[in-house]
């Protein structure tokens, strides 16, 4: 009996010393999980670092693009020369002389998509001396070269700006990862604090009922129907769910933080959460499933891409061991006009060839484009067996997940229906132990098992309800089912 009451006054001390958790309460604004989510993506920072790194992304790729624009350059100059008197010389010596020369070179430079390269070019520079009438020189020239063998071809050159394509939908898949992931981390800290509080709802009415039983014993003992030693079991387990009480408003303010931490907002921030009214079953078939993961599910996607980027890269490699096969040709024009008054003289020039490079080595001895040609080789082999290993994986990841969601849906029911029996129990043993045909043990271990038929019925629920997210989440549709698009921030 002393140890009982030593109990309950330490665990009264304990409540009033404690700092005030307290669940949600009327003035602190509700929020429902549509509003949550929306919060997550004004405020989380990993969201908004995400979307800073697509202003590089796609900067990468209008690089990428920009690859057979042509490029002008401008390249102005002046040069001054001369030469000086020499040392002690007189007067009747050579005089110095001094040239000046600006002038300018423009040229305009184009990769062409075949593999070739065109160079426009024009020049002008003008010559002045102290001894002479300035001279003009001026001019244009055009170059070609273009691969007939070794990076020939639209396949090759064009490789770049398709593996920056890819390289961008690869971005958005991981965009749409990051989302994926960091909204089913708020979903789920979500219903977690909304467990957090009705379990300390349930542990409150579970107080309640102590107390209750408490006040009831104390009558029986004074109407003479109840030994007084017999209310040590009702007193012990009052000091118990007053302890419970303590553990359950720890873990609900636990809850807030990491939601708070979820959403990325302040960790002051008190809200009100909605649940969820509407318990669905399974909305998806084995055969479903396997469709919508093969056809959203951003890793796979990924990994579809990097299996077409292994395809090229070996077209390629083979290309790059052939030999190296280059047409080249030229044209130049050039003016001169010694002064102003003097005709223009012109002079044009045409080359044309072909140029033809043979790697005798490589013949007998190891290469690097072989060596090349061979990694690609391998590694497309290597990414087919990836992606076998992928699918087979997502196919027993997906069966396993909704093997569980339906098996966790199933518990739901048998859970209300043991908590509907619980309550029963309850409320009969607590007649019977009025009427003295009943024991304090016997109730208080019913009002315990009512207590975690009720926690068991709310963990049925919660634990449903992420199976059903975690679920979403390898499928690859969180965004989808909550409406969320993968548009491009400002």
């Amino acid at each position: 009996m002393t140890h009982c009451l030593a109990a309950r006054l330490l665990c009264l001390l304990l409540l009033l010393l404690a700092p005030a958790i307290t669940p949600a309460h009327a003035a602190d604004p509700a929020m429902s999980l549509d509003d949550c989510i929306a919060l997550t993506l004004r405020e989380n920072r990993t969201i908004k670092n995400a979307y800073l790194d697509r202003v590089v992304q796609k900067y990468d790729l209008r690089m990428a693009e920009d690859k057979f624009i042509p490029t002008l350059t401008l390249a102005p100059s002046v040069t001054g020369s001369g030469n000086t008197k020499p040392l002690g010389g007189g007067i009747n010596n050579s005089s110095s002389d001094t040239t000046l020369k600006p002038g300018a070179v423009a040229t305009l430079t184009e990769n062409l998509p075949a593999g070739g390269t065109l160079s426009v070019g024009s020049s002008y520079t003008v010559t002045s001396t102290q001894q002479a009438v300035p001279s003009r020189d001026y001019g244009w020239n055009v170059n070609l070269t273009q691969p007939l063998l070794k990076g020939a071809g639209l396949d090759v050159n064009l490789e770049s700006v398709r593996i920056a394509r890819i390289n961008e939908q690869k971005n958005i898949l991981a965009l749409k990862s990051t989302l994926i992931s960091t909204m089913s981390s708020v979903i789920t800290s979500y219903r977690s604090y909304i467990q957090a509080i009705k379990s300390l709802e349930i542990t409150r009415q579970s107080l309640e009922r102590s107390r209750e039983l408490v006040a009831t014993n104390r009558e029986l003992i004074a109407a003479g129907r109840m030994a007084a030693i017999e209310i040590v079991q009702s007193e012990a387990d009052l000091a118990n769910q007053e302890l419970s009480l303590l553990t359950a408003e720890n873990s609900l303010d636990a809850a807030r933080l990491a939601l708070t931490k979820a959403i990325d907002i302040d960790k002051n921030t008190r809200i009100t959460p909605l649940a969820e009214t509407q318990i669905p079953p399974v909305p998806y078939t084995l055969v479903q499933a396997r469709q919508l993961a093969f056809s959203n599910r951003p890793d796979y996607q990924s990994l579809l891409l990097d299996y077409e980027n292994s395809k090229r890269a070996l077209t390629i490699a083979k290309r790059n061991t052939l030999w190296d096969l280059s047409l080249t040709g030229s044209y130049t024009e050039t003016y001169n006009r010694a002064t102003s008054i003097t005709p223009v003289n012109s002079n044009g020039a045409w080359t044309a060839g072909l140029t033809l490079t043979i790697p005798l080595d490589n013949l007998y001895r190891s290469s690097s484009d072989r060596q090349a040609a061979l990694a690609a080789d391998i590694g497309l082999k290597k990414m087919e067996n990836s992606l076998a290993r992928q699918r087979e994986d997502i196919e027993i990841e997906i069966q396993d997940a909704l093997r569980s969601a339906e098996m966790n849906y199933r518990q739901i029911k048998l859970a209300t229906l043991a908590r509907t029996l619980s309550e029963k129990k309850v409320e009969i043993e607590t007649e019977k132990l009025k009427a003295g045909r009943s024991t304090n043990f016997q109730l208080v271990s019913y009002q315990n098992d009512l207590k975690n038929a009720q926690r068991s019925e709310l963990d049925a629920i919660i634990t449903y309800q992420n199976a059903l997210t975690s679920l979403e989440s390898k499928l690859g549709i969180t965004l989808e089912r909550w409406g969320i698009a993968l548009a491009e921030r400002p």
